[in-house]
């Protein structure tokens, strides 16, 4: 697997090492030497094995382990979850073994991915998952969850609304009880706009909320609770569709100005 993850790094280049940099911006100072090495090695890993992989928006795979590895550095949390994150979807959807990411990363990070996929998995999960998992394994749980949230879109009609409404009645009080205030706030909002989504609503929210990762992490709740309520006062799914085109436009523009506040304080 070294050699093999090392050789599609090599043919993909710059690109490749480029999609882990939101992960290290989050990360900050937190990741250095050999941890920021692991970390590295995670990300080539995880592309080298789901490199012909697509999601259902047609983006590459590795944009949502990048993303939920994100979201966990964004909320402080250690390199091996970190690495969990970057890792979590290699074990059920490709040809990697156990075996392989033990002897690449150690135990504790494959324990992390091993209890991840025993409660995402409905018929294998105890009654009392919720309560009696490990806090950080129910973290890397909430981090892939908020993804996949921001980019429901994608999903059946159905699906979606099956998704909110367990995300609003299971998902949402995990993150309440550990604290993840955040976290906690923006899957509660993403799924009353999906379950409310008459009139593009639910659509529209999605697609603001997927652009608004451009914004810093503390501000971002702030934002989207605005937006949110701005949607609910537009008349129609034409207004609000070209609000959220107008918003998507102007993201990167607010992004820059609210970094530069934050600096200046």
């Amino acid at each position: 697997m070294t050699g093999a993850a090392g050789q599609d790094a090599n043919d993909r280049g710059p690109n490749l090492h480029g999609r882990l940099q939101p992960v290290l911006d989050a990360a900050g100072d937190g990741l250095a030497g050999d941890q920021l090495e692991q970390v590295q090695r995670a990300h080539l890993v995880a592309a080298y094995w789901h490199r012909d992989q697509l999601r259902r928006s047609g983006d590459p795979f590795i944009t949502h382990p990048v993303a939920v590895a994100t979201i966990l550095a964004e909320l402080g949390m250690d390199h091996e979850l970190i690495c969990a994150g970057l890792l979590h979807d290699v074990l059920d959807d490709t040809g990697c073994t156990e075996e392989e990411l033990v002897a690449e990363f150690g135990e504790p990070v494959v324990e992390l991915l091993r209890a991840f996929h025993t409660i995402d998995d409905p018929e294998r999960r105890p009654p009392d998952w919720e309560t009696s998992t490990d806090e950080r394994v129910l973290t890397l749980k909430l981090a892939d969850r908020l993804h996949n949230h921001r980019t429901l879109r994608f999903l059946p009609e159905e699906k979606q609304r099956r998704k909110s409404r367990e995300t609003l009645d299971v998902v949402v009080p995990i993150a309440g009880r550990l604290g993840l205030v955040q976290v906690e706030e923006e899957l509660r909002r993403l799924s009353t706009a999906t379950l409310s989504g008459r009139g593009g609503i639910g659509a529209s929210f999605h697609v603001i909320t997927a652009g608004a990762i451009m914004l810093p992490a503390e501000a971002r709740g702030r934002w989207l609770e605005e937006w949110l309520g701005e949607l609910h006062a537009l008349p129609g799914r034409w207004a609000r569709l070209g609000f959220a085109a107008r918003l998507i436009a102007g993201m990167p523009r607010l992004a820059r100005t609210l970094r530069t506040e934050a600096r200046r304080r």
